[in-house]
């Protein structure tokens, strides 16, 4: 071990200056990205863990989990364009390898994204409450179909990635939830002067219910007061009509501490699944930072 040790403080003192720094710059940006991430991932499992999940019918505004099935909205169905399977969202990438020469002769691959794109088509999960319509932009996305394929025989050689939801299988969501009246105020304001113009067509009846003076006339401030019982009318009615027709939401928080998530993964998987990367971020956090110390002290003699 010791000799191994060796070898390396060798190494790093042969390094060329315009290799060894920006190496050391790497790990130094590394660390507390590294760090970054260890937070959210475990600010995550922590959130999933302790949120209790809600039913779509009676669930809070604000941040919430939610677990039911994923499904399609009335429209155009959605496919992968890549693979052409349909779907409820999808994320592809294709990748070109290509090779870099360096002034010494050696080369090395890597793979460059030529295209990338990722589905903003709303969606719905429901619940045996009701139904919540998915904006899925900004999503954390996990899932379980995911694949990878290449082909080789091309020039260059080209990487395909895809990452798929599934119509009817399982969705654990968390993220903003909002609830809106699934009716315009141009047809709230439609319905009013329709209601104004069946009250003029009986005058008397007007009269006896707005003329409070009783000079058989109907004033300014008269016809404001009908506009206004009228308005209140028209909306009672309305929500009396919408009490079940509400068009919830669920979409990414403004909060930066308020991860959007979706997954066809199961609760206690997620969180374990968060957990491990949060453990593999703070194993490279501490190794990034020590080694970045150690090899600088080393090169610098400290």
């Amino acid at each position: 071990m010791q000799t191994f040790i060796t070898s390396i403080e060798e190494l790093i003192l042969q390094l060329e200056p315009d290799k060894f720094w920006p190496a050391m710059a790497f790990f130094i940006v590394v660390c507390p990205l590294a760090f970054y991430w260890m937070v959210r991932w475990y600010r995550n499992a922590r959130k999933i863990e302790n949120i209790p999940t809600a039913k779509i019918r009676s669930a809070a505004q604000g941040y919430i989990e939610l677990i039911g099935q994923s499904l399609l909205m009335d429209g155009p169905k959605i496919t992968s364009p890549l693979s052409g399977k349909p779907c409820v969202w999808y994320h592809y990438k294709i990748e070109e390898k290509s090779r870099i020469h360096n002034s010494k002769g050696f080369s090395r691959s890597h793979w460059n994204v030529i295209e990338e794109q990722t589905s903003e088509e709303l969606f719905l999960l429901e619940d045996d409450t009701g139904s919540c319509v998915i904006d899925p932009d900004n999503a954390d996305v996990i899932t379980t179909h995911k694949r990878t394929w290449y082909k080789r025989l091309e020039s260059p050689p080209r990487r395909f990635t895809e990452e798929l939801l599934l119509e009817s299988e399982l969705l654990y969501a968390i993220g903003l939830f909002k609830s809106v009246a699934n009716i315009e105020q141009k047809k709230i304001k439609e319905h009013i002067t329709e209601l104004l113009k069946q009250w003029k067509q009986n005058p008397k009846r007007l009269l006896d219910r707005f003329d409070s003076n009783r000079d058989d006339k109907i004033s300014q401030e008269e016809w404001q007061r009908a506009r206004n019982t009228a308005e209140w009318q028209v909306k009672q009615e309305h929500k009396q009509q919408t009490k079940m027709e509400q068009l919830h939401v669920l979409t990414t928080s403004p909060h930066n501490d308020q991860s959007f998530i979706l997954s066809n993964v199961s609760e206690k998987k997620l969180i374990k699944k968060y957990k491990l990367k949060a453990l593999l971020a703070l194993i490279g956090f501490f190794s990034s930072g020590s080694l970045a110390i150690w090899a600088i002290n080393t090169r610098l003699g400290l």
